[in-house]
């Protein structure tokens, strides 16, 4: 049996979205050989991927086990995108921003006091 090499698991990962009918759901990774023996690693290139590709995971294995040969084959997802931190503004802050883009802002904040901007 011959080793297993990156050109192959590639050409398998497609194969198996192809036959599971994930094609689109593994469009959003890429594979690559692991450097442990018997792992792969999965670089999620989308926030959504690892949650998506759960249910999946299992079938995905068997496939590339059956078509890699290497019955103790299993996966490690990467997740590569980065979490923005979320900016806290204040309401006034808030309003100010908005009086930038939509001056009549400023207007209708006279016209209704009591409501909060």
């Amino acid at each position: 049996m011959k080793p297993l090499t990156q050109e192959d698991m590639e050409r398998y990962w497609h194969e198996v979205g192809d036959e599971l009918d994930i094609a689109e759901l593994l469009k959003d990774a890429s594979v690559k050989l692991g450097e442990q023996h018997g792992i792969i690693e999965i670089d999620a290139l989308t926030t959504y991927f690892h949650e998506d590709f759960k249910p999946h995971r299992m079938d995905v294995l068997e496939a590339l086990r059956r078509k890699s040969g290497m019955k103790m084959l299993d996966c490690k997802v990467n997740q590569l995108f980065v979490d923005k931190d979320e900016l806290v503004y204040s309401p006034d802050e808030k309003y100010k921003a908005m009086v930038q883009s939509n001056p009549a802002m400023q207007h209708m904040r006279h016209l209704f006091p009591s409501i909060d901007f």
